[in-house]
């Protein structure tokens, strides 16, 4: 996968997972209170403290640090100018490249465990695989066709952090994931979004989860109308 392309993904998976928050997040967090922006007003000014009494310690001339009788009593030494070391500003190794152009398109579904059951590792994996998914890139799961190298589309969580520990599978749990892809693609459209619609169907009936739409909504047959002609417009303007 192209580095520009594993970019917006990264973008892609983080607007998602925050767009499933209010689905996934903790409803009794509180926020913390904000600080008051009230102000007396008897405190017009604001006055540093002083010691009454104190000397004024600002001197009644200046000293000029490049004299040398001043310099010969104090013990300090001018140091030359050509010995001056200048500041030098860091700059990292290598500069941050653009994402590149945003896709044309981004078109997701979403899957909600029912009645809370929390989706765990093995079952996921074990889902994943049937439904003929890779692990892979980014640490989420991905579909190909055949002969492309190109990811068609990808399933991330849902939850924060977006991605899924390869490692921890025994300790994973969830309550929902999220399948997307972005246009173009490798293939056309329509067929992209034939198959990503497939494996979400798939996905739903193996976790025992709700098909959700890109709003968070149940998604009806009318919304899937809706997207396979806005998927086949998008395959007539680009031929």
């Amino acid at each position: 996968m192209e580095t520009s392309t594993l970019r917006w993904v990264i973008i892609i998976i983080g607007v998602l997972v925050l767009g499933s928050v209010f689905l996934f997040g903790n409803p009794n967090k509180k926020s913390k209170p904000r600080a008051s922006r009230k102000t007396d007003a008897n405190k017009s000014e604001r006055r540093e403290p002083t010691l009454e009494g104190a000397p004024d310690q600002t001197p009644d001339y200046e000293i000029e640090t490049g004299d040398p009788d001043y310099l010969a009593e104090t013990g300090q030494q001018e140091l030359p100018i050509d010995q001056m070391e200048p500041e030098v500003e860091e700059f990292p190794s290598e500069p941050t490249r653009p994402a590149g152009p945003p896709p044309d398109k981004i078109s997701s579904l979403f899957l909600l465990s029912r009645d809370n059951h929390i989706i765990n590792g093995a079952e996921l994996l074990q889902a994943a695989l049937n439904a003929g998914l890779e692990f892979g890139e980014m640490n989420i799961f991905h579909r190909f066709f055949e002969g492309s190298d190109k990811a068609v589309f990808s399933m991330a969580n849902a939850a924060k952090p977006g991605h899924f520990d390869r490692d921890g599978w025994n300790t994973f749990e969830t309550q929902g994931v999220v399948l997307f892809m972005t246009l173009p693609g490798p293939a056309h459209a329509l067929d992209a979004w034939d198959s990503l619609f497939a494996t979400a169907k798939r996905m739903a009936e193996l976790l025992q989860a709700d098909l959700l739409d890109e709003e968070h909504s149940p998604f009806t047959r009318l919304r899937e109308a809706q997207i396979r002609e806005e998927m086949r417009e998008y395959d007539r303007n680009r031929s």
